[in-house]
């Protein structure tokens, strides 16, 4: 390795004649308001130091015709330094110096060589980020204002430059001439060029992808998802086509509103064996010996982990065993866990899903599945209890799983045999952690309403399923676009002769709500008592022909008394007959 300091004009603008290029290893663009904060300090502080920290390069191709140099380790930098100069030469243009507007777009963004012929631009960025880029930062045209990004990269992208468009616009402020205006823009250009970093030059791609490790293993840590791909591509037969692959992979995760990191733990969960964050990139350095095929399972996964994170019911369509549908089983336990808000079973619904999908699982685990949506509502959803020790289950019965389905050693009948034991042990320990009646209803009794959308989630879970008991079918889909949440005892009891705070304790428990068309609810308000209950006993929910007999059998009274009545009558309904 060479090192020397230079300026940043050496580097990237004025004076380099040779593009940059972010490889593909590298994470995508992460600086916000903060380090471009930071990074606009330095630049206008009265006694500038310059130096903003070292640079890794890889100057392997630097020699050939269309040579170019990688960025290692400082694409931060760089792509924030190309931002601050696209501000720089759209304020030049506001201020009508056209030919300045044209020196920073020809010698910091672009490249024009002496015979005023365009090589393109200096910095090419990651493929998440080069079209949005191009386009809105580095095009002499953009108009980076009126885009509207949703991607959470070029977000940044946009959010950085109208922060340091709102510092030069300050920084200009105090000046009451365009002339005196212009000159401070060409002190912010002229530092901007010179700002120092040092260099340090490597020479082939190899050593790049390890240095690349190794700098962000002592320095702020990359991610799991970072790591990875630098270690998949570094071990692919062809990196190019990979990172393609890789790329739709984070497409898929991105689309889920999931994290990369979780979704790697959760597919090496369901096929190889439980391991903790921290221990996940090292078992796959250690254990994986074919990165083609282990980048192609991670893209099969990612497509499957976002159905099951965000799928509708006829993504499920078509999941057979033994040639008997049970899709709409499958869906139904995926649906009641994202509306308890939990994800440590989806390892298992993972390992499920795949080897039902290649026709390997033989067994129906319809049973299975019953008990395990009770298990996640009693254990998870109402008495928060750990998660360390169920997700290791989960683990350990999804690989069991996936190793008998791939078993080449047993005939079909010795596995039904196999993954019909299996399924009974699974049930056997989740039965054996399901929490003690009192506990449970204890827990129950703090369930609460709020406008939280994983609390309004879990109690229109409660309700709809308590609904579906008493209408004795489960077949029926409440639709919540029509239905509503509705609070008996009104959150604002002006009609009932009372304050919000004399209700305050016990107006959001769950035994205070209930669900009710929206069109009745539009009609009611906050009615008294005494007009609300003929509007609920034609409601058309049993739930209300539950609670009615309740408030006729208690003389007409609705009272925290009676709310906490309710709410321990559903909680025993719920532990012994619903989720039993």
């Amino acid at each position: 390795m060479n090192s020397s300091t230079k300026e940043l004009k050496q580097i990237i603008f004025q004076a380099s004649t040779i593009q940059v290029k972010i490889p593909k290893y590298q994470r995508a663009y992460s600086w916000g308001t903060q380090q471009v904060e930071e990074f606009w300090d330095d630049i206008i502080q009265e006694n500038p130091t310059f130096f903003i920290g070292p640079i890794i390069i890889n100057i392997e191709h630097q020699n050939e015709n269309d040579g170019f140099v990688e960025v290692v380790d400082g694409q931060q930098r760089l792509i924030t330094s190309t931002i601050l100069a696209a501000v720089l030469r759209d304020t030049y243009n506001e201020y009508g110096e056209n030919d300045k507007a044209k020196n920073i777009q020809s010698h910091f963004i672009a490249y024009v060589d002496l015979d005023n012929v365009d090589k393109g631009y200096r910095l090419t960025p990651g493929l998440s980020t080069s079209t949005f880029f191009k386009e809105h930062i580095q095009s002499g045209n953009s108009e980076i204002t009126n885009s509207n990004p949703t991607e959470k990269e070029h977000k940044r992208i946009k959010d950085n430059y109208q922060t340091f468009k709102q510092s030069l616009d300050l920084y200009l402020s105090p000046e009451t001439t365009n002339e005196e205006k212009i000159k401070k823009i060409g002190k912010v250009r002229d530092r901007l060029n010179m700002l120092k970093v040092i260099v340090i030059e490597i020479e082939n791609d190899r050593e790049a992808y390890e240095i690349f490790e190794r700098v962000n293993n002592y320095g702020i840590d990359l991610s799991l998802s970072d790591l990875l791909k630098n270690q998949i591509l570094k071990n692919h037969s062809n990196p190019d086509s990979a990172h393609l692959v890789w790329y739709e992979i984070e497409k898929n995760i991105r689309s889920s509103d999931e994290e990369m990191k979780k979704f790697i733990r959760y597919h090496w969960l369901s096929k190889y064996g439980f391991k903790t964050e921290k221990r996940i990139y090292d078992s796959i350095k250690d254990e994986v010996t074919d990165y083609n095929q282990f980048l192609n399972e991670l893209h099969e996964s990612s497509e499957l982990f976002n159905k099951i994170l965000k799928g509708g019911r006829n993504d499920f369509i078509g999941l057979k065993i033994n040639g008997k549908d049970i899709s709409s089983k499958i869906y139904k336990i995926i649906s009641a866990s994202r509306d308890m808000a939990i994800s440590q079973d989806n390892v298992f619904y993972m390992s499920l899903i795949r080897n039902i999908e290649k026709d390997k699982l033989n067994v129906n685990p319809s049973k299975l599945l019953i008990i395990l949506e009770n298990f996640l509502f009693k254990y998870f959803a109402i008495s928060k209890l750990p998660a360390n020790k169920v997700e290791r289950m989960f683990s350990k019965y999804s690989v069991e799983i996936q190793n008998l389905c791939n078993s080449s050693l047993l005939e079909d009948g010795n596995k039904k045999i196999e993954l019909t034991r299996l399924y009974d042990l699974f049930k056997n320990e989740l039965i054996d952690l399901i929490p003690p009646k009192d506990f449970f209803i204890e827990r129950f009794s703090q369930v609460k309403y709020s406008t939280a959308e994983k609390s309004r989630k879990l109690i229109r879970y409660v309700l709809k399923t308590t609904e579906y008991h008493f209408s004795e079918n489960n077949e029926t889909v409440i639709d919540f676009e029509q239905v509503n949440i509705e609070h008996f005892l009104p959150q604002k009891p002006i009609s009932w002769n009372l304050s919000r705070a004399d209700i305050k304790e016990y107006v959001n428990n769950i035994g205070n709500l209930t669900l009710i068309d929206k069109r009745i609810n539009s009609q009611m308000g906050n009615l008294s008592l005494e007009e609300k209950i003929p509007k609920f006993l034609n409601s058309g929910f049993q739930l209300n022909t539950k609670l009615m007999d309740q408030v006729l059998a208690a003389d007409n009274k609705w009272d925290k008394e009676q709310i906490e009545i309710r709410n321990h009558t559903l909680a025993v309904l719920a532990y012994d007959h619903i989720w039993k």
